[in-house]
């Protein structure tokens, strides 16, 4: 189970990904001032650092990795998903899993932009 953080980092991850790149507030134009309606999350986790309670702070705009999540597969129909057993896989597994990931995901983008790029040139006409 996921925890929000943790979706948060997913979601924003993915659309880095997909997009090539991370968008930063000001590629946006958008200003911190635009969200001081919305409320603030509590502080310091009850006073647990976030070393001990397994959580990072990171900063809108900063690239982060998570490896500990495995890699993203990209499907045949142009969805994402990640390896649901990813935790559990040993070193040794999960190299060979990620190379065979990588590999077959080329294939999948590239066809997966064709099909995007089709569907653009469609919407045109």
């Amino acid at each position: 189970r996921r925890t929000a953080s943790q979706a948060l980092a997913l979601a924003l991850m993915v659309v880095a990904s997909v997009l090539g790149g991370v968008i930063a507030v000001e590629e946006m134009g958008t200003s911190e001032t635009a969200h001081a309606d919305i409320p603030a999350l509590e502080g310091d986790a009850g006073g647990v650092s976030s070393e001990a309670s397994g959580t990072r702070k990171i900063v809108f705009g900063e690239k982060v990795a998570l490896d500990e999540l495995g890699p993203i597969i990209v499907n045949e129909d142009c969805t994402m998903r990640r390896i649901t057993n990813w935790q559990t896989m040993s070193a040794r597994e999960r190299r060979g899993v990620t190379q065979r990931v990588v590999e077959r995901n080329k294939g999948r983008l590239e066809r997966c932009r064709e099909v995007h790029a089709g569907k653009e040139e469609l919407r045109r006409l």
